[in-house]
C-alpha cells in the first residue's frame, strides 16, 4: 500500500483546504522527509487525516472523530488517494491501481442540537475515473482493508508508528504485554480457540450424560403382553368384517330408493313444464300473426318497386337542392371577383413606391456602416489599453499594501522577540522536565497494569456472583421442569384413551388396509361413472340437435323456393331492359347522324355543289329537325332503370345464396350431429363394459346420473371413515411423541440438576480465589499512585482520579516541548527580523518604478480617448441615425412584404375568376339533369302503383304500416323457433322419464323409505366405530412398543458414537483448552514474540551493533537485551538509557510493521516523535538506518522537534502557527523553496 496524496479541510488547527501530493516534487524526489513545526501546531493532525480518510478512525481519539473537527467549522473532510497491487484473475498479471477514500462530516443547521455534528459518511471510488466502488461507514473501511491487506489496527502498527506506544510495549509487564501483543498482531484468535475447545469438551460430556439418562428411562412391553394384544386384534377383526357386509347391503338399498325418489320428482317437474309450454303457445299466437303480416308486406314482388320509387324521389330532391344552392351563390362570386381585382391594383402601386425609396437610401446607409466599423475598432483598442492600465494600477496597489504590511510585521516581530525572552526567563524551571518524563511514564504504566489487573478480577468476581445467582435460578427451574414433565406424561395417557376407543369402533373388525381398499374401489368406480356421464349426455344432446336441424330444414324449404322464383323474375326483367336500351342507343346514333347531315344542309346554297354527292339542287335544306337531346334523355333514363334492376337482382341473388348456404350448412350439421350421437353412444357402451357392476343403461344420462349420485354418497362415506382413521392415528402418534418428549425432559432435568450442583461448588471456590487477588492488586495500585503524586508535585499537577492518563503525559510533554520550541523560536526570530528588513527596502524601490510607468500610461490613454471622440462627431455629422444596417434591413423587409402582398392579390383574383366560371358551368348541367330526373320519377311511381295493386294493397302507406322493425321481426322469428324447439324437447323428455321410472320401480329392493335406511346405517356405523377404536388401541400399543424397541437400539448405537466424540474433544481440551483461554494463547503469543524479536534484530543491527533483543526461555512474554560490548551480557530492558530505549523501540516498531504487514506490501511509513532522547551520534545512526530503509522503496515521513534532524532532512512538510490559533502547511524542498499546500 502506498499513500499518493492527502486532501483535507477543517481538522483541528488546520482549516485548509489543503492538498499534499506525495507523488509530486519535491516529496516524490526523495523517499525521506520530515514533518516539522512547533508543539501544538498540528503535525500529528496530518497522520490523523490519513487514518480518518481511510478507516474513519484516528489513533488519538479512537472513535470520537468529532473531537478533531475545527471549532466553529460548518464541515470537515479528509480524502486519501492510495495505490495497491491487484492481480488479474484471468491473465495473472499484477498492476498498480489507485483509489480515493473520503470521510466527511457536517454540523447540524436546525433542531434542538443545532451546531452539533451530524452523522459522518465515507465513500470509496476508483481513481482517476471516479468510478464508485462502495459507500458507508462500515463498508468503506472493510473494503480498504481488503484492498490493502491491513485493517485499522494493522495499519496503525504497520504504517503509523508512534514511538510512545512501543516504548510502553518495551517496558510493560508480561500481562500488559500480552494484551498489547494480542491487539497489535491479532493473535487473540488462539485465546478464543482455547476457550472454544474447553467449552466444546464440556458440552460433549453433558450430551453423553443426557443420552444415557434418556435410554435408561425407556420402557418396553413383555412378551405376554404382546401375545394378549395379538389375540384381541384377531377377534375384533372378525366382528368388523361382519359389520362391513351388513353395511354394504343397506347402502345398495338406500341407493335404489334414492334414485327412485329422484325420478318421481323429475317426472312431476317435466309434466308441469309441458303444461306451461302449451299455455305459452296460446299467448304467443297474436305475435305470430303479426310476423305473418310482416312477411307478406315484405315480399320481394313489392319491395323492389318501392325501393326503385324511393331512389328516384331522392335523386330528384337532391338535384333540385343543388340547383337552388348554385343560383344563390353566383351573385356573391361576381362581387368577390370585382373586389379581388381592385386589391391587386392597390398592392402593385405600393410595391413600386417602396422599391424606389430603397434604391435612393442605399448609398447613404453603406457609408454610415463603414464609419461605424472604424469607430468600433478604435473603441475596442481604447478599452484594452484602459484594462491593462487598471491591472497595472491594481498590481501597484497590492505591492504598496504588501510593503505596508511588511512594516507592520516588522513591528510585531520585534514585540514577539521581547515576549519570547520574557517567557523563557519566567519558565526556566521547566528546562529539565524532559529528562523526568521517562521515569514518570514507567510509573504510570505500572499503575495502569495494577489497575487493570484489579479491574479484571473485580469484573470476573462480579460475573461469577451473577453466574452463581443464575445457577441457583436454573436449579430451581430444573426441579420445576422435572415435576411438570412427570405430570404431563400422566395427562397424555388420560388424553389418548378416548382416541384409542374411537379408532377401534371405526375399524369394526377390519384392518386399516381393507378400509382403504374399499374406499379406493369406490373412488375408481366413481371415476368410471364420471367418464361415462359426459358420453351419455353427448349422445343425448347430439341426437336432439339432429332432430332440431331437420325441423329447420323443413321450415326453410318454402322460403328458399320463393327466393329462387324472385331471382328468375328479376333476371328476365333485366334482359328485357337491356334489349330496350340497345334499341334506344341505335335510334340515338341515327338521330345524331341525321343532325350532322342537317347541319351540312343548312350551309348549302342552290347552284353550289354538295361536298358529299356533288348535286347542285338541295331539296331538304329546311325540311328536317332532329330531336337528338330527347333521345339522349331516354337512353339515360333506361340506363338508370337497368342500374336499379341490377341492384335489385344483386340483392335477390345474395338472399338466394345465403338461404342455399344456410340450408347446406344445416344439412351438414344434422349429418354431423347424427354421426356424433352414434359415436358417443358406442363410447358409452364401451366404458360401461369396463365397470363392475356394469350400468344397465349406459347411454341414458338420467340413469347414469342417478347411479353416479348413489356412488358419490357411498364413496364420500368411505373417504370420511378413512380420513377419520388417519386423523386418529396422527393424533395418537402426536400424543406418543409428546409422552416420550416429556420423559426425555424429565431425564434431562435430572441430569441438569446434578451438573448445576457441581457448578455451584466450583464457582464458590473461584470467587474466594478472586477476592484475595483483588485485594493484592488494589494495594499495589495505591503504592504506584503515591510515587506518581510525589513526581508531579513540583509541577503543580495532580494525577487524575481514574485512567486514562494520556492527557497528563501529553501536558508534560507539551510543556517540555513548548519550552524547547520557545527557545528555538527566539533564535529563529532574530534571523527572520534581519531578512524581513532587507525585503522591506526592496519593495520600496519597486513601488517607485511602478509609479513612473503608471503616469506615462495615463497620458497615452487621454490621447486615444480624444481621437475616438473626433471620429464619433464626424459620423453624426454625416448620418444621425443610430444603426444604418438595421435601417437598411428594415427597408428591404418592407419592400419584400409589399411584393408578397401583390403576388397574393394576383392569385386571389385569378382564383375568383376560375370559381365563377366553374359555378356557371355546373348550373347549366344541373338544369339538364333535373328534367331527366322528373321523367324517371313519374315512371317509377307508375310501376309502384301497379305492384301495390297486384299485392292487394290500396297504397304504399298501407303496406309500410304492416312492416316491423328488422330487430323486432328477427326477435319474433327467433321466439317462434325457440318455442317450437322447447315444446318438442319437453315432450321427448316426459316420455323418456316415464319409461325410466317404470323400469327402475320393477326392481323393488325394499319397502323401507330412505330415512329408515339411513337410520339403520347410522346405528351400524356407530357400532363399527367402537370396534375400530378398540382395534386402533391394540394396534397402536404394539406399534408403540415396536418403535420403542427400534429407538432403544438406535440410541445405544448413538451412545457409542457420542462417547467416542466426547473422548476426542476431551483429548483436544487437555492439549489446548482452558476456561480463561490462556493456555493456547500464551503459547501462540510466545511464538509471535520470538518472530518479532528476529525481525526487530534485523533493524536494530542497522541502528547499532551493540545490542540484540532476546526472548527469555520458558517465559513466553518476557524480553531482555543482549549487550555484545559486555561479553554478551543479558540485561533487563529497564536498564537501557533513554537513547538506547528509543533505538530498541524503533527497531521493535519497524519489526512489528513488517509483522503486521506480512500479507501486504507496505510502501509508506510515518514515524511520530521520539528522536529527542537521542544523543548526536545515536541520532545520526537512526537517520542512516531510515535512509537505508528509504532506499528499499519505502516512502518515510518523520515527525520531530529535533533541530539536527530538521537540518539533516532537507525536504520537509512545515506546519506553522498563524494568528487565531490556526496553522498553515507548506512543502519545503532541499534548497529552501516553500510551496503553499492550499488547494
Amino acid at each position: 500500500m502506498k499513500i499518493i496524496s492527502l486532501r483535507f479541510a477543517n481538522l483541528n488547527s488546520l482549516p485548509g483546504p489543503y492538498l499534499i501530493r506525495f507523488d509530486a516534487a519535491p516529496l516524490a524526489d526523495t523517499g525521506l522527509f520530515a514533518i516539522t513545526g512547533p508543539t501544538g501546531a498540528g503535525k500529528s493532525t496530518l497522520l490523523d487525516a490519513i487514518a480518518v480518510g481511510l478507516y474513519g478512525r484516528v489513533p488519538r481519539h479512537d472513535r470520537q472523530v468529532g473531537e478533531m473537527v475545527s471549532r466553529h467549522a460548518a464541515f470537515a473532510w479528509s480524502e486519501v488517494e492510495f495505490e495497491v497491487h491487484e492481480t488479474n484473475a484471468d491473465t495473472g498479471q499484477t498492476a498498480r491501481v489507485r483509489y480515493r477514500s473520503r470521510w466527511e462530516v457536517k454540523r447540524k443547521t436546525r433542531g434542538e442540537d443545532k451546531g452539533g455534528l451530524g452523522q459522518d459518511a465515507m465513500s470509496l471510488v476508483r481513481s482517476p475515473l471516479w468510478e464508485a466502488v462502495v459507500s458507508g461507514k462500515e463498508a468503506v473501511p472493510a473494503k480498504v482493508g481488503e484492498l490493502s491487506g491491513l485493517d485499522f489496527g494493522q495499519f496503525e502498527q504497520a504504517v503509523l508508528l508512534s514511538q510512545g506506544k512501543f516504548a510502553r510495549f518495551l517496558h510493560a509487564p508480561e500481562k500488559e504485554r500480552s494484551a498489547l501483543l494480542e491487539k497489535m498482531t491479532n493473535v487473540g484468535i488462539y485465546s478464543r480457540l482455547s476457550v472454544a475447545a474447553f467449552e466444546k469438551a464440556k458440552e460433549e460430556t453433558r450430551k453423553t450424560e443426557l443420552l444415557a439418562a434418556r435410554l435408561d428411562a425407556t420402557r418396553l412391553l413383555s412378551e405376554e403382553e404382546r401375545a394378549a394384544l395379538g389375540s384381541q386384534l384377531d377377534a375384533l377383526g372378525e366382528a368388523a368384517e361382519q359389520h362391513h357386509e351388513e353395511a354394504q347391503d343397506l347402502n345398495v338399498c338406500l341407493t335404489w330408493r334414492t334414485i327412485l325418489d329422484q325420478l318421481d320428482r323429475q317426472l312431476n317437474d317435466t309434466a308441469r313444464e309441458v303444461e306451461t309450454l302449451r299455455q305459452a303457445d296460446e299467448a304467443l299466437q297474436p305475435e305470430f300473426a303479426r310476423l305473418a303480416d310482416h312477411q307478406r308486406a315484405n315480399a320481394k314482388e313489392l319491395a323492389t318497386p318501392m325501393a326503385l320509387a324511393e331512389v328516384a324521389y331522392k335523386a330528384l330532391q337532391t338535384n333540385s337542392e343543388q340547383l337552388s344552392e348554385l343560383q344563390q351563390a353566383l351573385p356573391n362570386l361576381a362581387t368577390a371577383t370585382h373586389m379581388a381585382k381592385a386589391n391587386l391594383e392597390a398592392a402593385t402601386t405600393a410595391h413600386l413606391a417602396a422599391q424606389t425609396k430603397e434604391n435612393d437610401l442605399r448609398p447613404l446607409l453603406e457609408e454610415a456602416r463603414t464609419q461605424d466599423a472604424a469607430i468600433a475598432t478604435t473603441r475596442q483598442q481604447l478599452l484594452k489599453n484602459q484594462a491593462a492600465h487598471a491591472q497595472n494600477q491594481r498590481a501597484h496597489d497590492q505591492v504598496q499594501a504588501a510593503w505596508q504590511q511588511q512594516a507592520q510585521d516588522l513591528q510585531n516581530l520585534v514585540a514577539q522577540q521581547n515576549m519570547l525572552d520574557s517567557w523563557l526567563i519566567a519558565h526556566s524551571h521547566e528546562a529539565d522536565l524532559k529528562s523526568q518524563l521517562n521515569a514518570l511514564s514507567r510509573e504510570i504504566i505500572d499503575l495502569q497494569a495494577a489497575q487493570k489487573e484489579a479491574s479484571t478480577r473485580a469484573a470476573s468476581r462480579a460475573e461469577l456472583l451473577k453466574n452463581q445467582q443464575a445457577t441457583a435460578a436454573d436449579l430451581s427451574r430444573q426441579h420445576q421442569l422435572e415435576a411438570d414433565a412427570l405430570a404431563q406424561q400422566q395427562a397424555i395417557k388420560d388424553e389418548g384413551q378416548p382416541c384409542r376407543t374411537e379408532r377401534d369402533v371405526l375399524l369394526q373388525g377390519t384392518t386399516p388396509a381393507e378400509l382403504a381398499q374399499r374406499a379406493d374401489a369406490l373412488t375408481a368406480y366413481l371415476h368410471g361413472l364420471q367418464q361415462l356421464l359426459p358420453k351419455a349426455e353427448a349422445a343425448h344432446d347430439y341426437h336432439a340437435r339432429a332432430q332440431h336441424l331437420q325441423t329447420l330444414l323443413d321450415q326453410e324449404a318454402p322460403a328458399l323456393a320463393t327466393a329462387e322464383a324472385t331471382a328468375r323474375h328479376l333476371t328476365d326483367q333485366r334482359a328485357a331492359g337491356q334489349q330496350l336500351l340497345e334499341s334506344l342507343q341505335r335510334e340515338l346514333r341515327t338521330q345524331q347522324a341525321m343532325a350532322d347531315l342537317n347541319a351540312h344542309r343548312q350551309q348549302l346554297h342552290d347552284g353550289q355543289p354538295c361536298p358529299l354527292c356533288g348535286a347542285l339542287e338541295h331539296a331538304f335544306t329546311a325540311d328536317f329537325e332532329a330531336d337528338a337531346n330527347a333521345q339522349e334523355q331516354r337512353v339515360a333514363t333506361q340506363k338508370q332503370t337497368l342500374a336499379t334492376l341490377e341492384e335489385a337482382l344483386r340483392a335477390a341473388d345474395q338472399d338466394l345464396t345465403r338461404r342455399q348456404t344456410e340450408q347446406q350448412q344445416r344439412q351438414q350439421q344434422r349429418q354431423e350431429a347424427a354421426e356424433l350421437a352414434e359415436a358417443a353412444r358406442r363410447q358409452a357402451h364401451e366404458l360401461a363394459a369396463d365397470l363392475q357392476p356394469a350400468p344397465p343403461l349406459p347411454a341414458d344420462p338420467a340413469a347414469v346420473r342417478a347411479l353416479l349420485e348413489a356412488t358419490t354418497v357411498a364413496q364420500a362415506i368411505a373417504q370420511a371413515n378413512r380420513r377419520q382413521l388417519a386423523l386418529l392415528d396422527d393424533k395418537l402418534a402426536t400424543l406418543r411423541e409428546k409422552y416420550l418428549a416429556a420423559g426425555t425432559t424429565a431425564t434431562t432435568a435430572q441430569a441438569e440438576i446434578r451438573l448445576l450442583v457441581q457448578r455451584q461448588n466450583a464457582t464458590t471456590l473461584e470467587i474466594d480465589k478472586l477476592s484475595a487477588e483483588l485485594m493484592h492488586w488494589r494495594e499495589q495500585a495505591e503504592i504506584y499512585q503515591s510515587t506518581i503524586q510525589d513526581l508531579l508535585r513540583p509541577h503543580q499537577l495532580a494525577l487524575p482520579a481514574r485512567p486514562p492518563y494520556d492527557s497528563l503525559l501529553a501536558t508534560l510533554e507539551d510543556r517540555a516541548a513548548h519550552y524547547e520550541a520557545q527557545r528555538a523560536a527566539l533564535a529563529a526570530g532574530q534571523n527572520q527580523l534581519l531578512e524581513r528588513k532587507t525585503k522591506h527596502q526592496a519593495h520600496a524601490d519597486e513601488l517607485a518604478r511602478q509609479q513612473v510607468q503608471l503616469t506615462a500610461a495615463a497620458e497615452t490613454l487621454a490621447a486615444e480617448q480624444l481621437a475616438l471622440e473626433q471620429q464619433q462627431a464626424a459620423r453624426l455629422a454625416y448620418y444621425a441615425g443610430p444603426d444604418p444596417a438595421a435601417e437598411a434591413a428594415q427597408l428591404r423587409q418592407h419592400t419584400e412584404q409589399l411584393a408578397a402582398a401583390a403576388r397574393y392579390a394576383d392569385s386571389q383574383h385569378a382564383q375568383q375568376q376560375q370559381e365563377l366560371a366553374v359555378k356557371q358551368s355546373a348550373l347549366d348541367s344541373l338544369q339538364t339533369q333535373l328534367a331527366a330526373h322528373r321523367l324517371a320519377h313519374d315512371e317509377r311511381q307508375a310501376e309502384l302503383a301497379a305492384a301495390l295493386g297486384a299485392a292487394g294493397f290500396a297504397s304504399a302507406a298501407e303496406a309500410q304500416a304492416l312492416l316491423l322493425p328488422a330487430a323486432e321481426a328477427e326477435r319474433l322469428h327467433q321466439r317462434r323457433q325457440q318455442h317450437l324447439t322447447a315444446t318438442a324437447a319437453a315432450d321427448r323428455r316426459l316420455a323418456d322419464l316415464t319409461s325410466e321410472q317404470q323400469q327402475h320401480a320393477e326392481f323393488a329392493l325394499t319397502p323401507l323409505s330412505a330415512a329408515d335406511l339411513t337410520a339403520q346405517l347410522s346405528a351400524l356405523s356407530a357400532a363399527d366405530d367402537i370396534l375400530q377404536q378398540q382395534l386402533g388401541a391394540a394396534s397402536n400399543q404394539l406399534a408403540q412398543d415396536d418403535a420403542a424397541r427400534e429407538r432403544l437400539a438406535e440410541g445405544r448405537r448413538e451412545l457409542q458414537l457420542r462417547q467416542l466424540e466426547e473422548q476426542r474433544w476431551q483429548d483436544l481440551a487437555d492439549q489446548i483448552g482452558s476456561a480463561k483461554g490462556d493456555k493456547f494463547s500464551q503459547f501462540a503469543q510466545g511464538l509471535t514474540l520470538s518472530h518479532l524479536a528476529r525481525l526487530a534484530n534485523l533493524r536494530l543491527k542497522q541502528l547499532t551493533n551493540r545490542y540484540s533483543i532476546f526472548k527469555t526461555p520458558n517465559r513466553n512474554l518476557e524480553l531482555q537485551i543482549i549487550d555484545h560490548d559486555q561479553a554478551d551480557t543479558v540485561r533487563p530492558m529497564a536498564s537501557l538509557s533513554g537513547g538506547e530505549s528509543f533505538l530498541v523501540s524503533l527497531a521493535l516498531a519497524l519489526g512489528l510493521s513488517e509483522l503486521a504487514g506480512y500479507k501486504a506490501r507496505i510502501e509508506s511509513l510515518f514515524i511520530d516523535e521520539g528522536f529527542g532522547t537521542l544523543d548526536p551520534e545515536s541520532l545520526n545512526t537512526a537517520l542512516d538506518a531510515l535512509e537505508r530503509l528509504q532506499h528499499s522503496g519505502k516512502m518515510i515521513g518523520v515527525i520531530s522537534h529535533v533541530a539536527d534532524l530538521k537540518d539533516r532532512i532537507g525536504t520537509q512538510i512545515r506546519v506553522q502557527p498563524v494568528a487565531g490559533g490556526n496553522s498553515t502547511v507548506r512543502v519545503v524542498d532541499v534548497v529552501g523553496t516553500e510551496t503553499e499546500c492550499c488547494e
